[in-house]
Order: structure tokens, then sequence, then C-alpha cells
């Protein structure tokens, strides 16, 4: 009888253990983690529509704020100003991110078809700042620190899916969908034009198990605040037609 019981007592006591281990959580002070990007374009013609539609709200914004008459307007020139400086280049290919956490700080750079980058930043973690570096052959610049860059929103709606669940590196996800709107400030009025004031939409997979403000893909604080995704696509109206999604690669991170 008393060998039944002491055996009940350690399996109760092993069980407590394991329960323990399941629910610890990390806030990540050493280690390192990667996600990888990549995009779809499943419908190529009405992605093509959509950016040549874009393109023409802002020619008429440039041409509304710069007070231009419309007579001496080249509207080719300004389109293909736009196509080389004012709408961002968009990849197929995969890309790398990297966090490599050490103490307070995060030093964050990119990898692209296993070529590392001239560029890197060092986050103050404590601070909530960010300094990018540049690399060059014959020296090192540093710009000067500036607070985080979290993206910021002036709309927002979140659903939480708890019982669509998914493995992912060990980790148990759940899914959530975030609907977002972006405030953009006076200097970014061409951005709001682009976008058309349209919202964007996320699809995390996300973890509770990982506490972290900060994030390799991920700048939206009030998702941080509650979760870590461990994957994320993103449908955005400044890319109508496309999906980018992260995916993580590895992750070895510890308290």
């Amino acid at each position: 009888m008393t060998r039944k019981l002491l055996l009940i007592y350690t399996c109760l006591i092993l069980s407590g253990v394991i329960c323990y281990a399941q629910q610890k959580k990390t806030s990540p002070i050493k280690g390192e983690i990667i996600f990888s990007s990549f995009s779809v374009i499943p419908d190529s013609s009405f992605f093509v529509k959509s950016l040549k539609e874009s393109q023409k709200r802002l020619v008429s914004h440039l041409v509304k704020k710069l007070d231009y008459n419309d007579s001496n307007i080249d509207t080719a020139e300004i389109l293909s100003l736009m196509g080389n400086h004012i709408f961002p280049s968009i990849s197929t290919h995969e890309k790398d991110y990297h966090y490599l956490y050490k103490d307070s700080s995060i030093k964050s750079h990119q990898t692209d078809d296993s070529q590392k980058s001239r560029k890197f930043s060092i986050i103050d973690t404590q601070k909530s700042i960010i300094t990018y570096i540049d690399v060059f052959e014959d020296d090192t610049v540093a710009m000067d620190p500036i607070r985080f860059p979290y993206t910021n929103i002036k709309e927002e709606n979140l659903q939480e899916f708890r019982n669509e669940k998914r493995i992912i590196n060990g980790y148990e996800c759940f899914k959530v969908i975030y609907t977002y709107k972006i405030a953009f400030s006076e200097d970014e009025d061409h951005l709001e034009v682009i976008s058309n004031n349209e919202q964007s939409t996320a699809t995390y997979w996300v973890t509770e198990k990982i506490q972290s403000l900060f994030h390799p893909v991920c700048a939206e604080k009030s998702i941080l605040k509650k979760y870590y995704p461990l994957e994320i696509a993103y449908n955005s109206p400044f890319h109508k037609g496309l999906t980018l999604t992260y995916k993580l690669k590895s992750i070895n991170l510890s308290n």
C-alpha cells in the first residue's frame, strides 16, 4: 500500500513538473531566431492592374500637390520615376531575417541568396531604440539612434481562432487574423494615396510561450504585446494580388 501511494505521489509530482515546463515562457536574451520571406502572386493580371491604378492615383496627387498645369505634365516621365524610385521593387526570391540576442541588445541583419547585407542594426531592448549601421570597404558608419519603428496603426480589428492549431518548430501555435489601417505622417501622404486608405490584413500563427516586443519581421506592437508570431502572411493595399509570407527558419532562444 505504501509503495502504491509513493508511486501515485511521484506521478503527481512529475505531472506537475511537466505542466510547469510546458507553461514556462521565454523572454529571450540569448540565442538567434531567423525568418525566411517569399512572395506569391496568384493572379498576375490583377496585380499589374492594381499597380497601375496606384500609379495613376499618385500622379494625380503629385499634380495637385505641386500645382502643375496638366498641359505641362509628362505623365510617362512621372510614371517612370515612380517605377524606379517611389514604388518599392518586389522580389519573389527568398530573403532571411536574423535576430541575434545578447542580453539587452539584438543585432539584426538580412541575408539574400546566402549573401550577407552590408547593413545591420542594433536594438536596445531596454530603451526601445534602434541604431542603423552601414558597412563600407574602408569604414563603418552608424546613424543616430531612433525610437524603434513600430507600425503606426489608426484602426485595427483582431480575431483569434484558438481551435485552429499548428505546431511550428515545437511551439503550439494558433491562428490570429489582424486587419488594420496605417496612420501615415504628413511626409508620407503619398503612401496614403498609394494605399487608397484601405486596410491591410495579416494572418498570424502565434505562440504565447515567447514574450518579446521585438520581432525580425513583425512591427505591430499590439500583436507583440499579446503573442509572438512564428508565421505571417501579409496582404497589403500597397501590392494587391500579392501575398508576402514569412516563415520561421530556425529558433534557439533562451532566458
